[in-house]
């Protein structure tokens, strides 16, 4: 069983895995790339410990590896092309092809983070499970931890140098202490085959690893300090990049973007980007700018929104449409001149209803909703647009057309939680204005609450995007739960509604604004007859900006029951000061918590799933252990004399020298079982004497007559143990103590039949240790 070496494999597994690390930067969201290569590893792992305890032949140890490698990919990612849900056929591989296909054209057309989508997820899984298996090869089957280093740096470069700045040390310093514990245990078990040294004035052997090891670990970890210090001190030419794509940026070689926000896969990931990179820097003749769009979503479908249609055309004037309300509205012509942009292709910001033909023929082109798409990259750009003034007998009128059929659906699972809430908030005969203001004014209000906290979960993997059903139930969630709310409301009350993404104006940098990564924002758009598609703004705080003022200042016409809403308090601020993160609530969201223990049980109560799994596997830590202390216990108890306490105390002590490797050869009397054990343990002329009374009481108690009075060797057996376990490598004693020999026989004992004996009291358990 000496072949199966569990550590070594840990550790080459463990070292697979966290070169990957930089990947997290460059695709997102990880969980979607990172689970399945987990798996690939631990297929690997366990593959190589059951092919190499049948065979010790290294050829077919790695093709079984490969073999299993390909066959979980295949259950991965190959479901649908697979003989009976099995087998991989040739149709597997014609998919795989085009996976890998589709993650080249993701690679080279998204700048950082790029989607992990079916493609990239499939690479990365396979390239993570090949270098897993070609560590594991080299470090554990052919017994050569060094060369081992060769493709793990390959595969941590391979991500490394697709970020455009330098690596954090969390990333570096991980997989360098794995590399070094894998060469290290190497060299501290070879040393260890010499033999034991005698220093000078003692007549104990030592171990020999002890000072090499302790040298070898310094000399290590200043290696990898300064592996990770240097380079920040001396000159290195700029970064290329996978493909010409991924993190390519402004200094970078090769076109495109910093920035592409999510508009069909995770709008989640964007919004929870703290990042303060700038992304737009503008100037703007509007006093009060309106947020810059970038995409347009129409069908909700399991939680996330989508694009009803990709199709794109080029008008036939060259120009952009501009609003598409009647000439009696009232509008002002408004510019914003960007003079960077670093948005990726094909993205570009623009206000609503921009006029003009402001980018060059053939570089641009319109969706069906009449969102601008780019088709080469433009860095600088001024365009126009209207900014309407509408009154509020403008916003009357049923709409009609195709606009209908397509935006006034609502989802089906919320349909009932939605049209309840309709009738609480709405009252019959409101004109559709005053219905949309009660449904802003609603979601606004300091009944809801908005959560970084899934922000960030739902970014990172841990959670879907917050059912709709979900959020009106706990009225907890961020800019895309409020804003799918109002448009599931607005629809339901017959108001066609859609959703857009794109970024906040961004703040005042002298006469410029500066729009950055963390100003990403979502918000619905409403349908009027008479106006065309216009925002609205139901998530509540200072950072999704003052709602717009005809949702807010409306005079009610004439007979009209149209309500007049008191302006939050950040409309009557001027520019408000944004806090860290996307938004607060206007007013005072709930009662003050006034103490800490308040704190902690809402952050327990939010995180339960996380405690209870800790809780968990603290539990199964100690679970052990404590089998191994009742195991003791049971044994004095069940004692009937000093002879039986002794007995008791010897077996035991070998188990616990047995978890640390200290085991005597089969058949060796108790004499020449101490002899053993005080050579491998290295036991002091002290030590050493503690356990020959241990073994000398053993004799009489076996020797002795009947219910004759024997000393206590508890003490002495618990020093033999301490001395012998504070020798040996941190790993080892950490097994012993969390993983005892006693307690797990213990656990057998009390699981099996009863009536059955338990193995640590049968004589002919082959396992017992030697008597």
């Amino acid at each position: 069983m000496s072949r199966v070496r569990g550590v070594d494999v840990a550790l080459a597994a463990l070292a697979a895995l966290v070169v990957t690390l930089p990947l997290s930067d460059l695709f997102t969201p990880t969980a979607a790339w990172a689970r399945p290569s987990i798996l690939l590893v631990l297929a690997v792992a366990l593959s190589g410990i059951g092919m190499r305890a049948l065979t010790a032949v290294r050829p077919l140890v790695v093709a079984g590896q490969a073999l299993v490698l390909l066959e979980a990919a295949a259950l991965l990612h190959g479901q649908g092309h697979l003989a009976r849900g099995i087998l991989p056929t040739p149709d597997t591989a014609r998919a795989a092809g085009v996976l890998f296909g589709e993650a080249y054209r993701t690679v080279t057309q998204y700048s950082a983070p790029a989607p992990a989508d079916r493609g990239t997820t499939l690479a990365i899984s396979v390239f993570v499970g090949l270098a897993a298996l070609a560590v594991d090869a080299i470090a554990v089957t052919y017994r050569s931890p060094a060369l081992a280093g060769i493709p793990l740096l390959a595969a941590f470069l391979a991500a490394a140098t697709n970020t455009t700045a330098g690596l954090a040390a969390w990333l570096v310093v991980p997989p360098g202490l794995l590399w070094l514990a894998m060469v290290g245990r190497q060299g501290v078990g070879a040393l260890r085959a010499w033999g034991g040294t005698v220093e000078v004035g003692s007549t104990r052997p030592t171990d020999p690893a002890g000072s090499f090891a302790t040298v070898a670990r310094s000399v290590g970890v200043l290696a990898l300090g300064a592996a990770v210090v240097l380079p920040g001190l001396v000159p290195h030419l700029p970064p290329t990049f996978l493909a010409e794509g991924l993190a390519r940026g402004d200094r970078g070689t090769g076109g495109g973007g910093t920035v592409r926000l999510s508009t069909s896969i995770d709008i989640a990931r964007d919004l929870a980007e703290r990042s303060t990179d700038p992304v737009l820097v503008y100037r703007t003749t509007a006093d009060d700018p309106e947020p810059l769009r970038v995409g347009l979503l129409d069908t909700y479908q399991g939680g996330r929104w989508l694009s009803s249609s990709d199709a794109t055309f080029v008008p036939v004037d060259g120009q952009l449409p501009g609003s598409t309300a009647g000439p009696e509205v009232a509008r002002t012509t408004e510019r914003i001149e960007v003079t960077s942009s670093g948005i990726g292709l094909p993205q570009v910001a623009l206000p609503a209803n921009a006029i003009g033909a402001p980018f060059p023929a053939g570089s641009w082109r319109l969706d069906a909703n009449g969102v601008v798409q780019l088709t080469a990259p433009v860095g600088s750009y001024t365009v126009d647009y209207q900014a309407l003034t509408p009154t509020a007998d403008q916003f009357a009128g049923t709409p009609t057309g195709d606009v209908v059929q397509a935006d006034l659906r609502v989802d089906r699972q919320a349909e009932r939680a939605v049209t309840a809430l309709l009738g609480r908030i709405t009252e019959g005969g409101q004109t559709p204005l005053e219905k949309a203001v009660a449904i802003q004014a609603h979601l606004r209000s300091s009944e809801y609450t908005y959560s970084e906290d899934l922000v960030d979960e739902t970014a990172a993997g841990q959670r879907s995007e917050e059912p709709l059903v979900r959020f009106l139930d706990t009225k907890r969630g961020y800019c895309v739960q409020f804003s799918t709310a109002m448009i599931m409301l607005a629809r339901e009350a017959g108001i066609p509604a859609r959703m857009a993404v794109g970024f906040l104006p961004g703040q005042v940098d002298g006469d410029e604004r500066v729009v950055r990564a963390d100003d990403a924002h979502a918000w619905p758009e409403l349908y009027f007859p008479q106006l065309g598609w216009m925002r609205f703004e139901p998530t509540p705080g200072v950072r999704s900006g003052i709602a717009p003022a005809y949702t807010t200042r409306q005079s009610a016409p004439e007979g009209s029951a149209l309500p007049v809403p008191t302006p939050s308090a950040s409309a009557s601020s001027g520019t408000a000061t944004r806090p860290q993160g996307d938004v607060t609530a206007d007013t005072p969201q709930g009662p003050s918590t006034g103490s800490t223990s308040s704190g902690v049980l809402d952050a327990v109560a939010r995180h339960w799933a996380t405690v209870l799994g800790v809780l968990g596997v603290l539990l199964l830590a100690a679970l052990t252990p404590f089998g191994a202390w009742l195991a003791r216990r049971r044994a004095q108890r069940r004692a009937r004399d000093d002879a039986e306490r002794v007995e008791a105390e010897w077996q035991s002590l070998l188990l616990r020298l047995g978890d640390i490797g200290l085991v005597p050869g089969d058949g060796s009397t108790p004499r020449q079982a101490s002899r053993e054990l005080g050579r491998a343990a290295y036991l002091s002329p002290e030590e050493d004497a503690a356990l020959g009374r241990v073994v000398a009481t053993l004799e009489r108690a076996r020797y002795a007559r009947p219910g004759a009075d024997l000393p206590d060797v508890a003490d002495d057996a618990r020093t033999v143990w301490r001395a012998a376990l504070g020798r040996r490598r941190r790993a080892d004693r950490a097994r012993a103590l969390l993983l005892p020999e006693e307690g797990r026989r213990h656990w057998l004992s009390v699981l099996r039949v009863p009536g059955q004996r338990s193995g640590a009291e049968s004589p002919d358990d082959e396992d017992a240790p030697v008597r």
